[in-house]
């Protein structure tokens, strides 16, 4: 090969490079052991490429990639063998799930909403039917000026149950409490009552 043979080569290779850096395809393959996914890009498939995370140190967050999804590969010496798969863009098949300029929102596939609007002051959870949800702390401390509970059925299972409040009402066609209820610092099933006597009257309800 002549000399200027092996020039001409030279910037046809560093374009190719240079063209490599960055692309934008869609993931086709996606392995969630190893934390790797392939790519189409312009009809070729790369080999499997490490996917990154929003953060992985002490705070560590997981949110694979989805087969489907447009990621950007990135590669530092324009080799896509040794490249990165990071970010990801909407297009056809996936559009942007919000056009709120004010909102940070999460959507699932399985419907659920996960939205804060800080224009509005807030904040949405929505999920969808036969969902559950699990809050594990020692101590759970909710503050606020007004709490409505809307169920078909509430369960409590608890040492020590205790409400501080200046208007409480309970509204339900059954109620049903095991254990002792005090009422005004009275035992509601066991304490005596001044100024009555034996006999078959009654007493006129529970008062102190």
């Amino acid at each position: 090969m002549s000399d200027d043979s092996a020039m001409n080569t030279l910037p046809t290779e560093s374009e190719r490079r240079i063209n490599n850096v960055i692309n934008l395809g869609i993931a086709t393959d996606v392995n969630y052991d190893d934390a790797t996914c392939r790519v189409e890009i312009d009809g070729n498939k790369t080999d499997w490429l490490p996917f990154g995370a929003a953060r992985m140190g002490n705070v560590k967050i997981w949110n694979p990639p989805s087969v489907g999804e447009q990621v950007m590969v990135v590669s530092e010496n324009g080799e896509i063998d040794t490249a990165v798969v990071t970010n990801s863009f909407d297009y056809d098949s996936h559009p942007m799930p919000s056009r709120n300029p004010s909102s940070i929102e999460m959507h699932c596939k399985d419907g659920a909403i996960f939205s804060y609007d800080h224009d509005a002051h807030k904040l949405d959870v929505r999920l969808p039917n036969a969902s559950t949800t699990n809050v594990k702390s020692n101590v759970v401390n909710v503050s606020a000026d007004d709490i409505n509970f809307s169920a078909s059925n509430i369960r409590m299972s608890c040492t020590s149950y205790a409400i501080d409040c200046s208007d409480y009402t309970l509204d339900s066609s059954s109620n049903n409490h095991n254990g002792t209820m005090v009422i005004n610092g009275q035992p509601y099933l066991n304490h005596n009552h001044s100024g009555v006597k034996s006999g078959p009257s009654s007493t006129g309800g529970v008062n102190a």
